[in-house]
């Protein structure tokens, strides 16, 4: 493989020759991907599992996607159809780990990431600083990734990964995406740089062979694109509070997003924890959420904007606080139920009251009990 440097001093650039270098084990090559979940594909993946014993066998690795849908990602040491894999099992093997964890509820995910969290503390993988433990999976989604899942393994995807991908099995899983099913083909390659280069580094290539788009796994309501009401309650909530929150103009409020509506405030004395947010949900049947989140890794505020949020919580009419369980997401909050059309002007002015509402509640008094000590 030939690669090229480019330096100003240098009136042209410089060729590397890259050599290409096999993985040892597939072993080694799972350890790589466990503590380097973004070379899998390029999207935000979470490992909740690893070696995990399904009835239909033990898959490589088990990760959750943004939706919370389930990726199994089978893994091959060279080819994608030789060694300990055929090509007739390449594609059967994560198609059986697929479909039994079909029959997952979230309850079950959960074990799967506990046994998981119990071979990380016991030394069995080490994944570094890249793993995420926190006290329940919702947690560790929430933290590696964003959260603001409703329900988890709607989808089951399948990866292959290999360092080469061959064309029978490329063949084969096009076919069965043509079937419906989610299947990805990866092939990850190690390249060392020339011994006479500047650096010693190593290079991790990742390329998809196969792939879909990310509409086919996306949840329903996420395939809407909400960004003319999420424009409108924004620039309306930036007449209402703006001053309040010291943003300085509507575009100032991050709201160009197409499904959500996220913001803090700019002033100087309020918790940087704290998202002041509006959600449409299926917003076609008539939901919407205005809530409070919190986000960051300052566990202490944290702590201390809970504590206000339900000590003033009665105050505010209408207003729902959130259980033990999402302790992060939605922590007070009002959800529209009977809304029963198109987004419309009546459906813009409840949420930008309750939104105002919401804000004009709690931002100075988290600005005086828990702004800076």
């Amino acid at each position: 493989m030939r690669a090229f440097s480019f330096d100003r001093d240098q009136d042209g650039p410089q060729t590397l020759e890259l050599d290409r270098v096999p993985v040892e084990t597939e072993w080694q090559l799972e350890s790589w991907l466990h503590a380097n979940a973004e070379v899998i594909l390029n999207e935000p993946l979470l490992i909740f599992g690893r070696q995990y014993g399904l009835d239909t066998g033990i898959p490589d690795l088990l990760a959750l996607d943004q939706w919370g849908n389930v990726v199994v990602v089978e893994l091959k040491k060279g080819q994608s159809g030789s060694g300990s894999a055929s090509e007739e099992t390449i594609l059967s093997q994560p198609q059986n780990y697929a479909q039994s964890l079909s029959g997952y509820d979230y309850e079950g995910l959960e074990e799967v990431y506990r046994e998981y969290k119990r071979n990380l503390r016991d030394g069995e993988w080490d994944a570094g600083e890249t793993a995420v433990v926190e006290d329940s999976l919702k947690k560790a989604h929430e933290t590696a990734i964003g959260g603001g899942v409703d329900e988890f393994n709607t989808h089951q995807r399948m990866v292959i990964l290999a360092e080469e991908i061959t064309s029978r099995t490329e063949n084969n899983a096009r076919y069965l995406l043509e079937q419906g099913l989610a299947v990805q083909c990866v092939a990850v390659q190690w390249f060392q740089f020339p011994d006479d280069a500047s650096t010693s580094r190593s290079l991790l290539l990742s390329s998809t062979v196969v792939d879909y788009p990310l509409s086919r796994v996306q949840p329903e309501d996420n395939k809407v694109d909400y960004s003319t009401v999420i424009r409108q309650v924004r620039d309306r909530i930036y007449d209402e509070i703006g001053d309040m929150t010291h943003h300085s103009s509507p575009a100032d409020i991050s709201g160009a997003a197409s499904r959500r509506l996220g913001f803090d405030s700019k002033h100087p004395d309020h918790p940087d924890t704290v998202l002041y947010r509006f959600k449409p949900h299926m917003v076609e049947r008539g939901k919407a959420v205005v809530s409070i989140g919190l986000f960051g890794s300052d566990e202490q505020e944290k702590d201390r904007v809970r504590d206000v949020i339900a000590k003033y919580a009665d105050q505010l009419e209408g207003f729902q606080t959130n259980d033990e369980h999402r302790p992060n997401s939605n922590l007070v909050y009002i959800e529209f139920e009977q809304l029963n059309r198109e987004p419309d002007e009546e459906f813009i002015d409840a949420v930008v009251e309750s939104m105002t509402k919401l804000v004009r509640h709690y931002h100075p008094k988290l600005i005086e009990e828990v702004g800076p000590e």
